[in-house]
């Protein structure tokens, strides 16, 4: 059965000289787009999302890190190239400092991840952007529940969107709520949402996945993260 990753990395304490060696390993095209950003949080992001692409796609592919070439596409996600293997497919999200990247060798994904907030009017933003059958789903969820359940309802949807658009379609974006329940699967779809670290996360893919492996990355470099994926 289909297999993916998703790996995780707190942005927020990324140190001068760290920050620098990362800078070296962007083209010119992403340092860039990288100095386009006016918020230093989303110059972090932006360059920690390319690092995390390049060490997923390496990791998968068994490939060194510096092999992975990435090329910009306007208004799409990145392009990646590998020398010996086939590129895996990929998405990326952030929020709040936070960036991850969902990777597999097997089928299409779309990612999101956002920080939870307790204090938004999850009813009222529900209403405003939810169809009717999933803004009635969420106010039949109990209290004590009610922000964990929007944020998993809003990133999966966020999530499916990228899903379809990493495919190509048009059509529109599939109810995830129908006779009172969330929906977790469609034709071509198929969603999961977890709370990590106080961020809802959802993964789409194209093809029902087993097992996802979710790792947050603590060390500094790709050599540490490796480490850690290897246990050692």
């Amino acid at each position: 059965m289909p297999s993916a990753v998703i790996l995780l990395h707190d942005a927020n304490h990324l140190a001068d000289d760290q920050r620098d060696r990362f800078l070296a390993c962007l083209s010119e095209a992403e340092l860039l787009r990288y100095r386009r950003f006016v918020r230093p949080v989303r110059q972090r992001e932006f360059l920690l999302g390319r690092i995390l692409l390049r060490f997923a796609a390496a990791h998968l592919a068994g490939a060194a890190f510096d092999a992975v070439q990435v090329t910009e596409r306007k208004s799409q996600a990145p392009l990646i190239r590998l020398p010996a293997a086939a590129a895996p497919h990929f998405s990326l999200s952030h929020s709040r400092g936070w960036v991850a990247c969902a990777a597999s060798i097997d089928t299409a994904l779309g990612l999101d991840i956002e920080t939870l907030d307790p204090g938004r009017d999850v009813d009222a933003i529900g209403r405003a952007a939810f169809s009717a059958a999933e803004s009635n789903w969420l106010s039949s969820r109990a209290a004590q529940d009610k922000v964990a359940d929007f944020y998993a309802l809003w990133s999966s949807k966020e999530a499916l969107f990228k899903l379809m658009s990493t495919q190509g379609s048009e059509a529109p974006l599939p109810e995830q709520a129908a006779a009172g329940a969330r929906l977790r699967s469609g034709p071509e779809w198929h969603a999961r949402t977890w709370v990590q670290h106080g961020l809802a996360i959802a993964l789409c893919s194209r093809d029902r996945l087993y097992p996802v492996r979710r790792t947050c990355l603590s060390g500094a470099t790709p050599a540490d993260w490796l480490r850690q994926l290897n246990g050692s």
